[in-house]
């Protein structure tokens, strides 16, 4: 035994484990233990289920894999414990049900230990996982319930809410609803008993263990508990039956009887605090007997707790403050209110709750109706300071600061105001007194307070305060007609002190002349939330009163102007009501409203005072609220008499004067509106509309009209338009004036003057016009129930108006000067457009649009447009014609906009002569036009189709066309391509020659647009162009030929569907031309001297012959066949004999297409599906592999060396050939290689076992890996992969030449060629990454000769990577000690952390995933035309750590902290998880079958298990993968072991860990190393008594040296370690000299 710090014995690996103990004492002592801590009155550490040996017929109840996460949940990392309780619940979700039952014994103690465990994730996840058991096991769990019901209820109170719900969820899983209390009640006891002790028992060190927790920790578990405690009893008591409660009741007597249980209340942690008054809610609620019983306690500690202002205790404080108040009559005989409660409530109303008004307000009134008088007296002086204290708190920083706390506030004063008055209402001396004092000295100072804060203005008070005063005025109707005058002089009273202190309170505010507008904005609202209040209950009383005739009502409350009218529907007829409606007549009627009509009267006259003799405009805008509210004759009345002087004018000959509405507003109004520099004019076109809700609609017309010809600023005609829009009442009695001819007639002057000014005096537009321009736009836009706001024939005029000025701009070279008319223009004509259904039924309105359409389609330089102008000309065409297509019954017609449009382009196309730009600008236009038809005609194109239809030209104008054709065409070929070519014209716009046929003669320029036009054609056009070219090749010129063969091909790619019949023709008149026009083919010809046009003729015939191989394959016959191939030959051929000619660079297309078409042939004889392969020439395929094959490969091989002669600097070397060749040369076979007829070429003193043309291969291409061109580097790569994996088997059994007693351990090195390659290439790098340190990234510019050196020394590593995994197990030490000697590889590491990224993610171009891509993740495609060194850097360093991790884990051990940290941390974080997860995934794949050992893994645990079985014999081993694997070592552990000494049993340990540390291979390959060991101990052969092994762990030889003496054997390196360690030459066993 020992302390945890003391230092371990040297050699002692393993730490102490109760496992292994139990497992000596079963063995040595001859019994089997039981399982180790499942008493669960000894113990109360976690339990788990331990495999010991014995022990099977107990282990058998648990799964194996159960076993395992039982165990996990004891660890003390936080990850591994939430990882195991995940798996646990995935595990009984996925298991049968029997297997899940086996758990249950060990359950509930596991249960109750990690439910409550520090880590809020793992109490969530079990509580996850408890559900899935219990779904699993269902009634099983009943035996288990009482040990584990109290912590499960203690889950469901858990803090974290989450895992509180969890819990919850599990428990409505285990038991519906009905059967939940019987649940409880039969574990009730066992769940006090639990609650118990942690409320009275248990501490922070108790519940936790000090030595492993910290003093944090241990603290928040403990407050956490006492919470969750608190809270479980008030869900027990909430959950159980009455008759459970009451016999609990003795239960929880002693657990309050405790003093500790009391503290809790003023605990320091608030969740403790809020828990126990939700508890105390609980004790009132559900055992109201104990409640009782403890009120000595139980009132003091809530009473005197209500200033706790924590968010947390607050409410549940409050709540039992009302619980006991409510169920403990005498709980103030316990409570000193003067001095205890009231101080602390005064205090808290004064700072308005501190914060917690929504918590804390409600609960006022509740609370003050349960006040006894011995609290409440004297009651004036109480009722003073509660709502003094009230109001108060409506200054405090926190209300004043948030709308919702103040709203709080207000209501709840006014609640608990009017709960007083009402209750107050006694015809008694001192109920009048405090009456009056709440009227007068807190009611009216409340309203005067919210006269000046616009917060209290706008939240509920004015709203309260009138329901308050509805209130009292129902109670006088009510006691009069009960004849109870006592109660009625009351409130009558109290309602005359209100308005009387109200109206003097308005009048102070309104009579003076520096009036706070604020609080004129308030008063208004007051008196308009008045009427509107009382609005609604009249008609609520005529609803009631006339239900069996009426059906609804229409009210809009939002509009206080409409209360003076309204429509009632009976019978669904709309009736028309008088002018002074119901509404008012009874709102200022009844219900004891007259005060409340005096004050708005003398309110209104006072505005008026001012208004006349202070000329004040807040007095004037106040008026206008007034009116918009109150609109009633008698305050009209009130306005004329005041007014004593009446002009005598014309207006006043035209309307009836007897209305004291018409008569104020054309004597004051329309007075105030005309002045000229009056601003703001808003409130005085409300007051006109206020003054014609008391008017008749012939009335209101003729005012109306009367106002339009007053020459008032266009402004003011905006504002009256816009509100008379405002709402449908309104708008109906202004319909006839909108549609009339006297605003017609003004609007139509308004657009002929603006359009005139803007001709004029453009730059002046935009600042005088903009609300006339806005005035156009609103009575062209705005339409109700799609009809116009003006009358349909002035619209027309306005629109016509609108496109003749716009017309004209474009025949004004000058258009641009007018840009802001034309742009005042083009957003009316949007607002149109966008805004007004089937606004282009109008003539007018298609013209303007076509208008703008021809102002978008031409050119800036025509039109001297700015590009925002004509971007914004764009929208408004496109608006446009959006609203055209979306008109169900629209057809293109003559004079629509579509068949102009049509028309004019087809003219502008046909007889303008248009350049690029302006031809480029109409195809725009055109194409957003379609665009814009397309995506509104929803599959339906019948009007696209028209549209198409106009721009195609008539037969007059073909016949013109044709009339320009040149000569040499035909009219048979004419015909069937004009319809060709005028789509190419209509569709792209592009070829502005009207026929393509003028493409002959052909020209390079013509091709090339051809050859482009080609994949946008339609399918038709490009099968005429292959007719037209098929017809054209029986002309023998080769430049016609080649234009045909050009267009065939051009068309063939974009995937023309071509009869067969067409395809035989044109290849059976290429094999015409072989044995006609051989020099075409430029056979065996001298390249140097062919012209460019046989050279691009031949390349073509090259593509037609790859494309016929790769889509056409089955029309080729027997001849066709051989055509093909022995063409590609000669070609090569050709090819080879003229190197000197490729700085040509027609030769080097020649030489491209002819490798293109190798590569073609190559990817069909080998990928070829077998149904073609069977459709093929019976000799076809072994002509290929036979002859064809060894004739391309031969010419190909020396081609890339025969290239290469001249300076790769030169401006025209081929690289693109030697690109292509590299290409071709990956499909050069094995065997080819293996015999090739490459010029011999060795080198002296060269080591090698290899034959002579593989090392002929192997010295002509290594070096190419350093020349300064990378397709041939790749190429060079590609090809010597080939290979590399035979290479080893030369080498036999290794560097067996030398006795085994002159050094440690053989070596044997890689390919000479190879390495000599590496040697030079690691001197360069060295040089050229000198100055860099390991962990940033070297920056090489491609192309230069830096990167060619280091591309050349990565392939060069991948060649010997590759070599080196293909070689077996000795051979691979041999050349793994080779490489150690070398230090190579420790050179290559340090490179390669210089060359590797940061971070080296993947570069994604498709959509994003969830898994991050690297270069680890990704594999790297070694291309002969791409590549990217940082992830060829990464392939490497992979494939090092893939295949040789135990030198790369030794090369890490011995770098400086600084680079092996970097190594680490970058191993870790991209290259461990992948490499760790092939490795467990070629485990699950491997086919290796192991003679009496089989082979599992586990890839969440990253674990190997390796079970081997001999006879009685039985090991298992498991294999855990380090987290910065290869770095870290194996680790190896024990599993069960049966037949095998302890000794033996670890020897065999340590030789698997030390050949997966040292040997460099995959786990398999250490796992079959091992067997190999241990069925050769068992076949007789001793270990070797240095390293204890039979097999030697890196150079996997048997012991063979023997002493004389002892008769021992030895590995000969293990004997030369000693030798060399010990300085002596003696037996390590027997001591002797060893011979």
């Amino acid at each position: 035994m020992g302390g945890k710090n003391k230092q371990r014995t040297k050699g002692n690996v393993r730490p102490s484990s109760s496992g292994r103990a139990a497992e000596v004492l079963a063995r040595e002592g001859g019994v089997i233990p039981g399982f180790v801590g499942f008493d669960s009155t000894v113990t109360s550490e976690l339990s788990y289920v331990p495999a010991v040996h014995g022990a099977e017929d107990i282990d058998n109840l648990v799964d194996a894999d159960f076993r395992l996460v039982l165990r996990k949940l004891s660890k003390r990392d936080v990850v591994t414990r939430l990882k195991a309780v995940q798996d646990f619940g995935s595990m009984c979700q996925e298991r049968d049900a029997e297997e899940v039952k086996g758990v249950l014994p060990y359950w509930p103690r596991i249960y109750c230990k990690i439910s409550m465990d520090h880590d809020r994730r793992i109490r969530e996840a079990t509580q996850q996982a408890f559900e899935q058991l219990v779904l699993k096991v269902r009634r099983s769990l009943a035996p288990f319930l009482k040990s584990l019901m109290g912590h499960w209820i203690l889950s469901q109170c858990d803090t974290y809410t989450p895992a509180a719900s969890a819990a919850c969820q599990a428990f409505q899983a285990a038991f519906s609803p009905t059967k939940q209390p019987e649940a409880l009640s039969f574990c009730k006891d066992e769940i006090l008993t639990v609650l118990q002790d942690i409320l009275l028992k248990e501490t922070a060190d108790t519940l936790s263990d000090p030595q492993s927790v910290t003093q944090e920790e241990r603290e928040a578990k403990y407050v956490r508990m006492l919470t969750s405690s608190l809270l479980g009893v008030k869900r027990l008591l909430s959950l159980l039956l009455q008759d459970d409660r009451v016999a609990l009741e003795q239960r929880l007597a002693d657990l309050v009887n405790s003093g500790k249980f009391w503290k809790y209340s003023k605990h320091k942690t608030p969740q403790v605090r809020g828990a126990f008054f939700e508890m105390m809610c609980a004790l009132c609620e559900f055992t109201p007997g104990l409640a009782q019983a403890e009120a000595a306690r139980l009132c003091p500690a809530v009473l005197l707790s209500i200033d706790d202002t924590d968010p947390v205790v607050l409410p549940p404080v409050w709540e039992a403050v009302l619980h006991v108040v409510t169920m403990i009559p005498d709980c103030w005989v316990h409570v000193n209110s003067k001095k205890g409660f009231l101080p602390k409530l005064w205090s808290l109303l004064k700072e308005g709750g501190k914060g917690m008004a929504k918590s804390l307000h409600p609960n006022l009134m509740p609370l003050l109706s349960k006040l006894p008088s011995q609290v409440t007296d004297p009651a004036l002086d109480f009722y003073t300071t509660f709502f003094t204290s009230f109001v108060q708190g409506l200054s405090s920083e926190r209300a004043a600061m948030s709308p919702s706390e103040s709203a709080v506030i207000v209501t709840s004063v006014v609640e608990c105001l009017r709960y007083c008055i009402l209750h107050n209402t006694e015809n008694e001396e001192h109920q009048k007194k405090i009456s009056s004092m709440l009227i007068s000295q807190q009611l009216l100072p409340l309203v005067e307070k919210a006269l000046g804060n616009p917060l209290l203005q706008n939240g509920p008070l004015f709203l309260l305060v009138t329901r308050l005063l509805v209130s009292l005025e129902k109670r006088v109707c009510l006691h009069k007609e009960d004849e109870d005058s006592n109660r009625k002089d009351v409130f009558q009273g109290l309602l005359t002190d209100f308005w009387e202190g109200l109206g003097l309170l308005f009048v102070r505010y309104v009579d003076n002349e520096e009036a706070d507008p604020q609080a004129l904005e308030g008063i208004a609202s007051l008196l308009q939330i008045n009427k509107a209040v009382r609005a609604i209950l009249v008609l609520k009383s005529v609803n009631r009163k006339h239900s069996h005739k009426t059906k609804s009502v229409k009210i809009c409350f939002s509009k206080p102007e409409d209360n003076g009218k309204t429509g009632v529907e009976g019978d669904g007829v709309e009736k028309p009501v008088q002018t002074v409606s119901l509404v008012n007549e009874k709102a200022f009627g009844s219900l004891q409203t007259q005060h409340f009509e005096d004050v708005v009267c003398q309110l209104a006259q006072l505005c008026l005072v001012h208004v006349n003799e202070k000329n004040s405009e807040r007095h004037l805008i106040f008026l206008s609220l007034l009116l918009r509210s109150f609109h009633t004759p008698r305050v009209f009345s009130t306005l004329v008499e005041l007014d004593d002087k009446i002009s005598k004018d014309s207006g006043k000959d035209e309307v009836n004067m007897k209305n004291p509405a018409l008569e104020f507003l054309l004597e004051r109004v329309l007075v105030w509106l005309a002045e000229k520099d009056r601003s703001d004019t808003g409130h005085l076109v409300e007051m006109v509309f206020s003054s014609l809700l008391c008017c008749s609609k012939q009335e209101a017309t003729r005012i109306l009209n009367y106002i339009t010809t007053m020459n008032l600023q266009w402004g003011i005609i905006l504002q009256i338009i816009q509100r008379a829009c405002a709402d449908p009442d309104t708008l109906q009695n202004c319909n006839d004036w909108l549609k009339g001819a006297v605003l017609g007639e003004k609007l139509l002057g308004l657009t002929e003057e603006l359009c005139k000014v803007g001709h004029c005096s453009p730059s002046s537009t935009s600042s005088t016009s903009s609300h006339s321009w806005t005035l156009i736009s609103l009575v062209l836009s705005q339409h109700h129930n799609n009809v116009p706001l003006i009358g349909e024939v002035y619209m027309e005029k306005i629109l016509e108006k609108l496109h003749a000025t716009l017309s004209e701009t474009k025949s004004l070279s000058d258009a641009g000067n007018m840009e802001p008319l034309i742009s005042f223009i083009c957003d009316v004509a949007s607002t149109f457009f966008s805004s007004v259904q089937d606004c282009l039924v109008l003539l007018s309105a298609e013209e303007l649009l076509l208008t703008v359409f021809q102002l978008t389609a031409q050119d800036q330089k025509h039109t001297h447009l700015s590009d925002s102008l004509l971007d914004k000309l764009r929208k408004v065409c496109l608006t446009g014609v959006q609203s055209l297509i979306q008109h169900s019954d629209y057809e293109v017609k003559e004079g629509g906009f579509l068949h102009s449009a049509a028309i004019w382009v087809k003219n502008q196309l046909l007889t303008v002569c248009l350049d690029i730009k302006s031809l480029q600008v109409l195809v725009l236009a055109v194409q957003s036009v379609v665009e814009t038809i397309i995506s509104v005609c929803n599959q339906d194109f019948s009007i696209l189709f028209e549209f198409f239809t106009l721009l195609m030209p008539g037969q007059t104008e073909w016949t013109r066309i044709r009339g320009a054709l040149p000569p040499q065409v035909s009219k048979p070929i004419y015909y069937p391509i004009r319809h060709v070519m005028w789509s190419l014209l209509t569709v792209s716009y592009i070829l502005k020659i009207v026929c393509f046929i003028s493409l002959f003669p052909a020209c390079q320029s013509k091709l090339s647009t051809l050859q482009v036009l080609c994949p946008i054609m339609t399918k038709e056009d490009r099968e005429t162009l292959v007719t037209l070219a098929t017809q054209i090749m029986i002309l023998c010129c080769v430049t016609d030929v080649y234009w045909c063969l050009t267009v065939l091909l051009c068309c063939l790619k974009a995937s023309t569907q071509v009869e067969e019949e067409i395809v035989q023709a044109v290849l059976a008149t290429v094999m015409e031309w072989r044995n006609s026009k051989e020099d075409w083919f430029l056979f065996s010809s001298d390249l140097s001297k062919a012209t460019v046009e046989q050279l691009n003729l031949t390349v073509e015939i090259m593509r037609f012959l790859s494309w016929l191989v790769t889509h056409s394959s089955t029309l080729l016959g027997t001849n066709q066949w051989d055509f093909v191939l022995c063409s590609m030959l000669a070609w090569l051929e050709t090819a080879s004999e003229n190197v000197s000619s490729l700085w040509n660079p027609w030769v080097q297309l020649f030489v491209c297409e002819n490798t293109t078409l190798i590569v073609k042939l190559n990817q069909f004889f080998t990928s070829s599906s077998p149904d073609v392969v069977e459709n093929l020439p019976s000799e076809l395929t072994g002509e290929w592999t036979d002859f064809f094959v060894e004739g391309i490969y031969n010419l190909l091989l020396p081609l890339p060396v025969k290239i290469i002669g001249k300076s790769v600097n030169d401006p025209v070397f081929p690289l693109v050939v030697l690109q292509s060749v590299g290409m071709a040369l990956k499909y050069v076979p094995v065997q080819q290689l293996n015999q090739n007829s490459l010029p011999p070429r060795f080198i002296a003193d060269q080591k090698t076992n290899l034959p002579e043309p593989l090392q002929t291969l192997l010295n002509t291409f290594c070096p190419l890996l350093l020349f300064k061109a990378r397709p041939l580097q790749i190429a060079v790569y590609h090809l010597l992969e080939k290979v590399m994996p035979q290479l080893p088997e030369c080498d036999g059994e290794g560097d067996s030449n030398k006795s085994d007693d002159d050094r440690d351990e053989p070596c044997l090195s890689p390919p000479a060629s190879l390495m000599a390659i590496l040697s030079t290439c690691e001197e360069l790098c060295d040089s050229i990454l000198a100055g860099v340190q390991v962990g940033e990234l070297a920056v090489v510019q491609p192309l230069s000769v830096e990167y060619s050196c280091i591309l050349g020394y990565l392939l060069a590593w991948k060649l010997l990577l590759t070599f080196f995994k293909s070689s077996p197990s000795h051979l691979r030490a041999h050349y793994a000690q080779y490489l150690k000697r070398s230090c190579s590889l420790n050179k290559l590491l340090l490179h390669l952390f210089k060359l590797m990224p940061e971070n080296p993610a993947y570069p994604s171009h498709g959509s994003e995933t969830k898994e991050t891509k690297t270069f680890f993740t990704e594999s790297l495609s070694l291309a002969v035309d791409s590549m990217y060194l940082p992830h060829l850097a990464c392939s490497v360093y992979y494939s090092t750590v893939q295949d040789l991790p135990a030198m790369v884990r030794l090369w890490w051990n011995s770098q400086e902290k600084r680079v092996s940290a970097a190594v680490e941390k970058f191993t870790i974080k991209y290259v461990s998880p992948v490499l760790s997860a092939e490795e467990i995934s070629s485990v699950h794949s491997s086919t290796q079958m192991f003679d009496s050992m089989t082979v599992k893994a586990r890839s969440a645990a990253r674990e190997v298990i390796a079970t081997y079985s001999v006879d009685d014999i039985f090991i298992e081993l498991v294999i855990q993968l380090p987290q910065n694997y290869p770095l870290g070592s194996i680790a190896v552990e024990s599993g069960r072991r049966v037949g095998v000494a302890v000794q033996q049993w670890r020897n065999w340990m340590l030789q698997l860990s030390t050949y997966l540390t040292h040997q460099n291979g995959s786990i398999m390959e250490g796992l079959a190393l091992w067997k190999n060991n241990v069925d050769k101990r068992f076949e007789g052969i001793e270990d070797c008594m240095i390293c204890f092994s039979v097999i030697h762990g890196s150079n996997y030889s048997l012991p063979k040296k023997a002493c004389r003496t002892c008769k021992k054997k030895f590995h000969s390196a293990c004997l030369y370690k000693w030798f060399t360690s010990s300085n002596k030459s003696t037996c390590p066993l027997c001591r002797e000299t060893f011979f």
